[in-house]
């Protein structure tokens, strides 16, 4: 695994957004280096159901949930963006973005495994202090998982 081939945990957060800055200002003028911006999407149901009150309000949260996806492809993009004002050129920074199949923490340490990436860098805590609190944070689960790569956690 090469320390150059880094993967950017991204899930939205003020963490999530200092890891993007800290991977700009550590990685940009780094020669041969590559980001990968790494980001996971709640899974969004498809149904066929009859319109009954009930349903239209299951209708409703899934379209919110069909927004909350594409604004999270969105902000991922916008991630990417950020890191080529910063210095990158763009084929050096991709875009993962992908379905939650599992716990976020076992998804990014396969990517990491899969992708031969030497370097991760994420945020301390997400989106949710409540699953922090009953699950443990999803960089403590990195932490205590991974292992051959080297993990810089932003705070």
């Amino acid at each position: 695994m090469l320390w150059t081939n880094v993967l950017l945990a991204y899930d939205r957060s003020q963490t999530a957004l200092r890891a993007v800055e800290y991977t700009g200002q550590m990685f940009s003028k780094v020669d041969g280096v590559k980001v990968t911006i790494f980001s996971v999407y709640e899974k969004v149901p498809e149904y066929e159901m009859v319109d009954t009150p009930f349903t239209s309000q299951v209708k409703d949260r899934i379209h919110v949930l069909e927004r909350e996806k594409e604004q999270g492809r969105q902000q991922a993009e916008e991630a990417k963006k950020h890191l080529v004002r910063m210095g990158f050129i763009p084929d050096q920074v991709k875009v993962i973005y992908t379905e939650k199949k599992k716990s976020v923490a076992k998804q990014i340490i396969d990517e990491v495994k899969k992708g031969g990436y030497g370097t991760v860098v994420m945020g301390r805590r997400g989106q949710s202090n409540v699953a922090h609190l009953l699950f443990g944070s999803v960089s403590q689960s990195v932490i205590s998982n991974l292992t051959g790569a080297t993990i810089c956690v932003v705070e």
